[in-house]
């Protein structure tokens, strides 16, 4: 073999290497990798998926956790290579997330123009809500007793023992210590009456979960009466033709839930499902299929969200702040309290 005849098979190997490589790096930035609820990749995302992909060319690869600080912790631990791309995480955890600069980007806020749509204080620097929602008590009509449920103070009477599921407080972030802080003389300023209820209750409650889906299960299946819960909760055992209701009494929590963006390389396809996911018309889709608020103004919340809303007496809002910066101390209180 002559001497141009090596170089140039040399050249084209080398050529081709280069294009594998390429081609390689071209089908990594065809997908967007999202950390995010079981329950929300099955309902909402998952549908969504196909048009999305035939739209943008991106694929959407979901990366399950079963609640915001559980996937905190598994980005922390691998933030070397995170392997996601956004993030799905409530609005207190997101604060505390938001500190750490090495492993999350602000908004691209030039690549999101649809952040012009959405309701007030739905967003800022880091973090953009998706949904938001009240966080009142699901049960089943067809087991409790009198096939209503009207007050908190409800399921906690003897008849509810062994039948009620409570987040634990990683889930809805501390909101069942709030809760019962309040109903018990205490503040976020003094949550130590919740405890100490939880702690006279820890025999009466069947579950404190860490992930509203096991309860949620757990309900469908008869296992338990009443949840506290959200409405998309609701909106799913219905569409199993399970007999389930809601209720938002005094003090019945809203909290938002949303979208952070990790660094992982991938800011362009982050930015692309991130405001996609705000448009009105995946908003709209959230809110019928999920039951969760729209924070899309543009868009009217489900009829049956509107039905189990808190009246402005019942609803109350915390300082994200206080429970972000308190949340591990009352988590190791409730721990040590459930636990005797």
């Amino acid at each position: 073999m002559n001497t141009a005849s090596r170089f140039t098979r040399r050249t084209l190997g080398v050529l081709a290497a280069s294009l594998m490589l390429s081609g390689a790096a071209f089908a990594q930035g065809k997908q967007v990798k999202v950390m995010t609820f079981g329950s929300t990749w099955e309902r909402v995302l998952k549908p969504l998926a196909p048009a999305f992909k035939q739209e943008t060319g991106l694929e959407i690869v979901p990366v399950i956790e079963n609640s915001s600080a559980e996937g905190l912790a598994k980005l922390q631990a691998s933030r070397a290579n995170p392997g996601v791309d956004v993030w799905f995480t409530g609005e207190a955890i997101a604060m505390r997330a938001a500190t750490d600069k090495d492993l999350f980007v602000p908004l691209p806020k030039d690549k999101l123009p649809n952040l012009a749509h959405l309701m007030p204080g739905a967003h800022n620097d880091m973090f953009v809500a998706f949904w938001y929602f009240p966080t009142g008590i699901v049960y089943r009509p067809d087991l409790v007793p009198g096939g209503k449920v009207t007050s908190w103070n409800d399921i906690f009477q003897p008849a509810f023992k062994n039948a009620v599921a409570l987040p634990a407080p990683t889930v809805y972030p501390g909101r069942t210590i709030l809760i019962t802080a309040l109903l018990n003389g205490g503040s976020i300023d003094n949550v130590q009456p919740g405890i100490d209820f939880l702690a006279k209750m820890k025999d009466h409650v069947a579950m404190f979960h860490s992930s509203d889906t096991n309860a949620r299960r757990a309900l469908a299946r008869g296992e338990i009466m009443a949840m506290i819960g959200s409405p998309s909760a609701v909106k799913e055992l219905a569409d199993q033709k399970i007999p389930v209701a809601m209720v938002s009494p005094k003090p019945t929590p809203l909290i938002f839930e949303g979208m952070m963006m990790v660094k992982n390389g991938n800011t362009d396809a982050a930015a692309t499902f991130i405001n996609r996911a705000l448009a009105a018309d995946w908003q709209k889709h959230m809110t019928d299929v999920y039951n969760l608020g729209p924070v899309n103004k543009d868009v009217k919340p489900a009829d049956a969200l509107v039905a189990v809303l808190p009246t402005p007496a019942n609803s109350v809002t915390f300082d994200e702040a206080k429970i972000n910066a308190h949340l591990g101390e009352w988590t190791e209180m409730f721990n040590k309290a459930v636990a005797k």
